[in-house]
């Protein structure tokens, strides 16, 4: 009888749970994604170079083989006309049109199409072909290098809500790992691996209230921003030797040793300007639609790259000889 009355229970408990469920789980059918061929993309304005971003979602990755999802996704672009800096985030669920033509999540596509650098060009490839910004330079990173390079900064300050720092705690850091110790609200200088944990919080919202993958995007935007903000003083031999710990800690690239030297003589020459932002997708323009069991995010491309191309692109200007 007490078996029956637990079975009888848990079947209404199911019962009850079952329209939520079903909502959730329900393979909703995509609206058609409108991409653009490669060779179709809006040129590149001149004076303008742009640098993909791509942390795995891992601390340690093989760089033969990377079959972690590509979770931070994140673009750097100079305009050196314009003199400006500008960081473009890219949410990680959002649904795109795979290499393949099926549908499926942004930062599963290195993992379903071979772990190598192929798969991570598709990926480079996708994100020009749904935003219509031809990227050719990227770099792979995986936290702990990451890790690395923000203690080779020194370190980076931030602005920490009560609930984010007692987020932190509950990692049980090292003492060095922030300044000062932990305790309620306040600014923070926090060192590589807390600055990582810090960035990859999703279930406390950030101080303009953003929760979840917006939340995590915010964040490393804001640890990005930050730290260009400190190397606004910084020397030619200093900025070597940044650069000297960016190569050592990076997975995989495109960029030869020419291409870095460029990027570091662009550096220095908007060191101090103050870095821009936005996130893709803007506000408005996206709906969660629940795809084959993952829960996707489903965007307005059009709207998004207009949004992306006005933030990018509306005070550049083309130099005529």
């Amino acid at each position: 009888m007490k078996k029956f009355c637990a079975l009888t229970a848990v079947i209404l408990l199911l019962a009850c749970c079952l329209p939520a469920f079903a909502e959730y789980y329900t393979t909703e059918t995509p609206a058609p994604i409108p991409v653009i061929a490669k060779e179709d993309l809006t040129p590149t304005p001149e004076g303008i170079k742009h640098y993909m971003l791509i942390c795995c979602d891992d601390w340690e990755v093989n760089p033969d083989k990377i079959d972690r999802w590509t979770d931070g996704l994140v673009l750097v672009t100079v305009d050196t006309i314009a003199q400006r800096v500008m960081l473009t985030s890219f949410i990680r669920d959002m649904l795109i049109q795979r290499p393949d033509g099926k549908f499926g999540r942004i930062n599963n596509i290195v993992r379903l199409f071979g772990q190598n650098r192929a798969a991570v060009e598709m990926l480079v490839d996708t994100i020009s072909t749904h935003f219509d910004i031809p990227i050719e330079k990227y770099i792979v990173v995986h936290f702990g290098q990451v890790e690395r390079i923000v203690d080779a900064v020194g370190g980076v300050s931030v602005y920490l809500k009560a609930r984010e720092a007692a987020r932190l705690q509950s990692f049980h850091l090292g003492a060095a790992s922030t300044e000062p110790a932990l305790g309620g609200a306040g600014t923070y200088r926090l060192a590589g691996h807390a600055a990582v944990l810090y960035m990859r919080i999703r279930k406390v919202a950030t101080v303009s209230g953003a929760t979840q993958d917006l939340g995590r995007t915010e964040r490393v935007r804001t640890v990005l921003t930050t730290i260009a903000d400190s190397l606004k003083d910084v020397t030619y031999d200093e900025a070597m030797d940044l650069m000297d710990a960016v190569l050592n800690n990076i997975t995989m690239t495109n960029m030869t040793t020419a291409d870095f030297m460029e990027a570091l003589t662009i550096a220095m020459n908007l060191r101090g300007t103050p870095v821009e932002s936005i996130r893709m997708p803007i506000d408005g323009t996206y709906k969660l639609l629940p795809v084959s069991g993952m829960a996707t995010q489903q965007i307005d491309y059009p709207e998004n790259r207009e949004a992306l191309h006005d933030f990018l692109f509306g005070t550049s200007f083309a130099v005529i000889d």
